[in-house]
């Protein structure tokens, strides 16, 4: 059935491609998050490394991937993948620096930004950047008929990457549901907030991914910045690739901060710029007063190594525990079998629907069971707008035509300022926080659909399971 979602529609292929690759598993998923997290780190050290040398690469890679680690959350988000898409942009557009008459870097530029839309339209800092560092260095050479072809290619290189995802939607008369969801709902998502906004998720960004990083990386933009005032710079590879940076993290900073959600993971698109950064500050103070530090390169490689395993210690823990479940239970394997999910598929049939009230489709995915309605964030809608209205009406009607045979009430305890419980006694006990959320202007018929239809029958995990009555009006 048709599934609600804000993200871009390439994520969800993505994970298609993971569960097919090993059968359904999830283990397929991280596999591809491992895949295109190492290959952006591949790329960001080979680029840092071309321009300023093996030390300054090592340290860069460290800070953006521990960085990035910092507000993963689990992983598998839009953000996540964009990350080598973003790094091989910047090293297109160093390319394109290094031979300027080969046309085929700013057309992979643009594929790169064609990608990252379809990941998610905030994504697309570094291609942005690319695009306005060409037009900053054509002033100085007044060639605009150069920068026209650029911006031709970059473009056209974006429509090759988009042409057929619009074709297939049109094809599928979803085009406009397409757009209302992943652009339309997420400028409305973002409307309201202002400056003050945009500087509450710098001060969050920072604190999440890192202070010392961010502290590290500005002194390289204020260098950077620095570099590029002297004019002579600009005739320097050097000097003319930092030009994306000083262009770019500004904007990725205010892309990630203009729905005020701040929700970590909508950081990881600081990573590439911290990295980038931080590794250009390394690359001046090492030019100071390490001159011969490229000699210890594997003492570098050793000490970051040593750092990141035991900065990182209770990550390898979690995989030790996995890998020891699998070796003492064969039979279930590496696969966590969670206790609602498993409930779920021993007390229903593969035809019956569930619904999880708390925005936890995982669950739907993990018991193989669908739900009843497409708009599984169900109290939530996050906008007042008439298209938020439509979806909250078009929940009811899905879920009081065909209702599911469980309800499933998962709403955590740190949530019930946000999500009204569907227990009555434990929603006296919590004021919602109306400022910090938009609920939809049903939820209390739904509420009072469930209660007059449904009765509690068990609870499991802490969560408490509803069962469909025999007898419906």
């Amino acid at each position: 059935m048709d599934v609600w979602e804000n993200k871009g529609p390439l994520v969800f292929y993505i994970n298609a491609l993971g569960l097919f690759l090993t059968n359904g598993s999830r283990w397929g998923v991280w596999l591809l998050e491992f895949l295109f997290f190492f290959c952006a780190g591949y790329i960001g050290y080979i680029l840092i490394k071309r321009i300023m040398g093996t030390i300054p690469a090592l340290i860069g890679t460290f800070i953006w991937v521990t960085a990035a680690g910092n507000v993963l959350q689990g992983g598998n988000f839009s953000e996540e993948y964009s990350l080598l898409f973003s790094f091989m942009a910047a090293l297109f557009y160093l390319k394109s620096l290094e031979q300027p008459d080969k046309k085929i870097y700013y057309l992979l530029i643009g594929i790169s930004l064609g990608v990252n839309i379809l990941l998610r339209p905030n994504n697309i800092s570094m291609q942005i950047a690319a695009a306005g560092a060409y037009f900053i260095l054509v002033i100085a050479s007044r060639d605009w008929r150069l920068f026209l072809q650029r911006a031709a290619l970059i473009t056209l290189g974006g429509i090759a990457v988009l042409a057929p995802v619009v074709l297939y939607f049109t094809l599928q008369n979803a085009l406009m549901e397409m757009i209302n969801v992943v652009l339309v709902f997420n400028v409305q998502y973002s409307d309201g907030g202002g400056l003050s906004r945009v500087f509450g998720g710098l001060l969050n960004a920072s604190t999440s991914i890192g202070l010392i990083f961010a502290i590290i990386a500005l002194l390289g933009y204020i260098l950077s910045l620095l570099l590029l005032l002297k004019r002579e710079m600009f005739d320097t590879v050097v000097g003319r690739f930092l030009l994306i940076l000083v262009i770019g993290w500004p904007i990725e900073a205010v892309l990630s901060s203009l729905s005020g959600r701040n929700y970590p993971h909508y950081f990881l698109g600081w990573a590439p710029y911290l990295g980038l950064l931080g590794a250009y500050a390394a690359y001046i103070f090492l030019r100071r007063f390490a001159p011969r530090s490229e000699q210890y390169a594997v003492v570098c490689v050793l000490i970051l190594l040593a750092v990141t395993l035991a900065g990182k210690i209770n990550i390898w823990k979690d995989y030790v525990a996995v890998l020891e479940r699998a070796w003492n239970s064969p039979k279930t394997g590496l696969e966590y079998r969670d206790p609602v999910a498993s409930y779920i598929r021993e007390n229903t049939a593969p035809e019956d629907e569930v619904f999880v009230w708390g925005f936890r489709p995982v669950i739907n995915f993990a018991a193989d069971r669908e739900s009843p309605a497409s708009f599984l964030p169900y109290p939530l809608i996050h906008v007042d707008t008439p298209l938020g209205e439509n979806w909250a009406d078009q929940f009811y009607v899905q879920f009081t035509t065909n209702p599911p045979a469980l309800v499933i009430n998962m709403v955590e305890p740190a949530d019930r300022e946000r999500i009204p419980d569907i227990d009555p006694e434990i929603r006296k006990q919590y004021k919602i926080k109306w400022k910090d959320v938009v609920l939809a202007h049903n939820y209390k018929d739904m509420l009072d659909f469930i209660h007059q239809n449904y009765t509690r029958i068990d609870t499991v995990n802490g969560s408490d399971i509803y069962r469909l009555n025999t007898a419906i009006p």
